[in-house]
């Protein structure tokens, strides 16, 4: 099963790639996002970002929404009222929540250097959530400009 959600990912990232979208006009807004499946978000990203379209981060996006950072810098922007929520990736299983090493990879290779340090000065991805808001993320990250 994850091997064919690897090939559907890499099929699906290619033919973004190959395709040449043309770029969209308004802004995609995330205001209070849990997060999912890590490949669905990666997928997602990697979609937003071959169209060219602008992310605004307005809430909280947490989990899987983190690999918004995926997106350039001029494609995504934080809001005063954002807040990441970073944690090692799980799967439910019928027993309850089970880490996965796979998803937890995928995030350590998609964070780009600034979050991956943020990240490391607190411990690494553990089961608890890391927030960062507010002021620490507007130091990283300025505020979207209106």
């Amino acid at each position: 099963m994850q091997i064919t959600k690897w090939l559907l990912l890499a099929a699906l990232t290619s033919a973004l790639v190959v395709t040449n979208a043309e770029r969209a006009q308004a802004a995609v807004l995330i205001k209070n996002d849990r997060g999912g499946d890590v490949l669905e978000y990666y997928a997602k990203y990697q979609a937003l970002r071959s169209r060219g379209e602008r992310v605004v981060v307005d809430g909280d996006c947490l989990s899987a929404c983190t690999l918004v950072l995926i997106l350039p810098s001029d494609q995504r922007c934080f809001t005063r009222r954002a807040r990441l929520g970073f944690h090692a990736a799980w799967d439910e299983a019928g027993t309850g929540t089970v880490q996965n090493p796979v998803g937890t990879a995928i995030f350590m290779s998609a964070y780009p250097p600034e979050i991956l340090r943020w990240i490391n000065r607190r411990g690494g991805l553990t089961t608890k959530v890391l927030y960062l808001e507010g002021k620490e993320l507007a130091a990283i990250y300025p505020p979207c400009r209106r």
